[in-house]
């Protein structure tokens, strides 16, 4: 079974969210058990972080989309003979 880059990507970034996700949750946590916020006052700064998280967010699925559709349109055989010529030419890279 063939997996799509897509299914890929979010396989291997899924675990880095899942911490990402516990950690947030801790802060919040520790911030409204200090006093020093309350839930509507630090919904308010989300909804200001969301606001510019959704412009990065857009600019990221602009540029993955264009990755994804430029490693769709190559031919595999010439991917085989690039990496081969540039092994040569460059020695292996890592």
């Amino acid at each position: 079974m063939t997996v799509s880059p897509a299914e890929q990507v979010f396989e291997e970034i899924l675990p880095y969210l899942e911490i990402l996700d516990a950690q947030i949750g801790g802060v919040i946590q520790l911030l409204k058990d200090k006093g020093i916020t309350s839930t509507e006052e630090f919904a308010k700064y989300v909804e200001k972080a969301d606001r510019g998280s959704n412009v990065r967010e857009v600019g990221f699925r602009v540029r993955m989309e264009y990755l994804f559709s430029s490693a769709a349109k190559r031919n595999p055989s010439e991917e085989l003979s690039g990496a081969v010529e540039t092994e040569t030419a460059d020695g292996p890279r890592v």
